[in-house]
Parts: C-alpha cells; structure tokens; sequence
C-alpha cells in the first residue's frame, strides 16, 4: 500500500479499542432488563448482527414492541458509555501505530458511530484522546459512514482530500464507502466480521489481524 498519505480517519470500536463484542452484548443487556428470555440461539446470533438488527428482529419474532428506535439505540449507548467508562481496552499495539503516523506527519481523527462524547470518554480513560485532532460521530453532521460523502467531509475537516486519506476500519459497510469516496483503506480483522472476512479481504488496500503487521510499512 502506498502510505504517501496527509490524513488518517479512525473508526473506533473493533478497530481502537477492543469493544465490538460489548456492542455485540449490548442486546443481552438489553433484554435482561426487561426480564425476557434469551435462547443459547439467540447468544449464538448476537456475536454476528448488529445491535439494532437482532433486536429488530426479536421484537418481531416475539411480537414485542420495544418503541421508537431512537429510544432503543440511545439505552444501547447507554450501555456502551459504562463499558468506556469502566473496562472498554485498547487493541494492542495502537498507541506504536498512532505515534509511527503522527511521526510521518499524519493528521489523525476518529469517526465512530458512538455518540462523540462517549467515545471522547474511552479515548481519554485509555490515554489517546490527545492524538487526534478532533472526534466526529454521525450525529455530527446529517451522513453516515454508510455514504460516500461522509469521508469526504471528514477529509475536507483534515484539511486535505479523500485520496490522501487512510481510513482504518473494521466494519466492510464502511470500507466500502470510505473506497467509494477515493480513500485508502486499511482494515484490520475482528472476530465480529467474521462473515465479511473475505469481502473486507478483497476490498482492502492493506488487511492485518494486528497492528503490527505494519511496522515494516510505516
């Protein structure tokens, strides 16, 4: 991969730090507050769907109503924020890989689907806050990381344009519109993909189960 880059967008959860799994869980949080049932099914489905998705369809399934989505997303968050607060970890090896881009001169950010406040309260409990010019989140503008226009207007932030930008990711929905938008991407494997693995494969400028597979490059 060419690493000729001005900028470097970070997603946050999987790829910062060590948390799809929480996400993942949030779900079983969720139900257990309401004293509903969970099948080893249900565990097994969660590690591979999306917070929002499996509880769309459970509510469905049971013929539950669990009211307004944003309702629902926001108490998942909740559950999100104790985790940043309290136990959220780094992935090994991020603090070397921030110092190595900031060496080259590389203007970092983050851009996670986390509310950014929560995400500002992993980042500075784990001592990273500091490394990166500013966090955004998709509530922060009318985009999301599902849209193409989203990195632009963060590398428009990073005072540069989307072909100069690495995009670390875990997520292949973001990859492929961070690819669309004429980004660079560097994706890293989380045990949360797993069924994207050989998408976000061929997908990728550069893929590593660890970060320090790229000590050889940057």
């Amino acid at each position: 991969m060419d690493w000729n880059v001005d900028a470097a967008i970070f997603d946050m959860d999987g790829t910062l730090l060590d948390t799809m799994r929480y996400w993942r869980y949030t779900t079983l949080e969720y139900l257990l507050a309401r004293g509903l049932p969970v099948s080893d099914e249900d565990l097994l489905r969660m590690h591979d769907t999306s917070s929002r998705r499996f509880l769309l369809d459970y509510a469905a399934r049971e013929g539950l109503d669990f009211g307004p989505e944003r309702e629902m997303i926001a108490e998942l968050e909740g559950y999100m924020n104790r985790h940043y607060l309290y136990d959220a970890k780094l992935r090994s090896d991020v603090p070397e890989l921030l110092d190595r881009l900031a060496r080259r001169g590389v203007r970092l950010c983050v851009a996670t689907g986390s509310p950014r406040e929560y995400a500002r309260n992993g980042l500075g409990r784990l001592g990273i806050l500091d490394r990166f010019a500013f966090v955004t989140d998709n509530y922060e503008m009318p985009l999301t990381k599902a849209e193409p226009e989203y990195f632009a207007r963060v590398a428009a932030r990073l005072g540069t344009v989307p072909e100069k930008c690495a995009v670390f990711e875990d997520a292949l929905y973001a990859m492929q519109s961070a690819k669309a938008a004429g980004c660079r991407v560097v994706a890293i494997e989380d045990s949360t993909a797993r069924r994207q693995r050989d998408a976000i494969r061929g997908l990728a400028d550069r893929y590593v189960r660890r970060w320090s597979e790229l000590w050889d490059e940057i």
